[in-house]
């Protein structure tokens, strides 16, 4: 049985399309190796161009992957930040006895911070 042909070109074409569709992610791949060369592929030599093609291939959505790794890490300490500022500001609210009816939100926030994280709530950067 013969094997299909890796048409490497078009997964490229399509690893750009899918790379620009993502808005958190850089609009351009990154540069390619010093040498200009694809890496080699685990096990493979880059010595014909169907080995070329699949270590292209393997490069580009190994670069994929790690830009949308970076851009989710990225997001998840935007919204760790953003959820501190509402617990300092429920916190600090929640010392005015008019505003006790938030005690009980603040406790949760904390619990769930310190579950999630496995440390106490920083202290409020100044």
């Amino acid at each position: 049985m013969k094997r299909k042909r890796l048409d490497a070109e078009s997964i490229l074409r399509q690893l750009a399309e899918i790379r620009r569709a993502i808005p958190c992610v850089a609009p351009a791949p990154p540069p390619p190796a010093t040498d200009g060369r694809a890496r080699d592929v685990d096990g493979m030599s880059s010595g014909s161009e169907e080995d070329f093609d699949y270590a292209a291939v393997a490069d580009g959505l190994s670069s994929l992957a790690g830009e949308l790794s970076a851009a989710i890490d990225d997001a998840a300490a935007a919204a760790t930040e953003k959820a501190l500022e509402i617990y300092y500001a429920a916190e600090e609210l929640a010392r005015d006895p008019a505003h006790a009816e938030l005690i009980p939100h603040v406790e949760r926030m904390r619990a769930a911070y310190e579950r999630d994280f496995g440390r106490a709530v920083p202290g409020r950067k100044t």
